[in-house]
């Protein structure tokens, strides 16, 4: 059996390191609502790329570098469009409904929708592990929830910046998860319960 490089998890995880020590570029890529509305549309996709202390740098590069490994080493497929979902939905919701948010950014939601993907991916495949799965998936919603109900991250430290969690970037993540394992399954020529796509 052949060994699978996770190159889009690899790719992003680079990308993120890449960014956070270079101002600059880091205010070229985050999501700024008045320079998207002055045409900078690549934002919208590009703030997870965007972190705002190590702490948030780190915690979301260890829990979506650690899943999407593994969802990408198992071969699960669409995890291309969790990650799609992940980082361009948050941008265009907050776009159209939140004018009062100027600035976001982190893989928090990609993070999130890597760890719901593999859940549900495992979860589907059957087997003695499932009900391990379903606890961390329903773990994560406890997560989001108390989050979302404190308005204060549980995890990441913002490092002396006004910093706010951002729930819904979360929930995309989930939704992007949730959306990839349906196409998944029903564009699968595989039995129902099998998700992996072997070359």
């Amino acid at each position: 059996m052949r060994l699978r490089l996770p190159t889009l998890t690899l790719s992003l995880v680079g990308m993120a390191l890449l960014v956070y020590p270079i101002p600059s570029l880091s205010e070229l890529l985050v999501y700024d609502r008045q320079a998207i509305l002055a045409g900078q549309w690549w934002r919208v996709g590009t703030a997870p790329l965007v972190h705002f202390s190590f702490s948030h740098l780190g915690w979301d590069l260890l829990v979506f570098g650690a899943a999407g490994w593994a969802i990408e080493t198992a071969r699960y497929r669409k995890f291309w469009l969790v990650c799609a979902i992940a980082a361009v939905g948050p941008g265009l919701l907050y776009l159209l409904t939140a004018p009062q948010l100027a600035v976001y950014g982190g893989l928090s939601g990609l993070a999130t929708g890597a760890v719901a993907y593999l859940c549900l991916c495992a979860i589907c495949t059957g087997g003695k592990s499932s009900p391990i799965w379903l606890v961390i998936l329903v773990l994560m919603g406890i997560k989001i929830l108390a989050e979302a109900v404190g308005d204060e991250a549980i995890f990441v430290r913002a490092g002396g910046i006004p910093f706010r969690v951002l729930p819904l970037v979360h929930l995309v993540g989930v939704l992007g998860a949730v959306v990839a394992r349906l196409c998944s399954f029903f564009s699968s020529n595989q039995s129902p319960g099998s998700l992996s796509d072997y070359p």
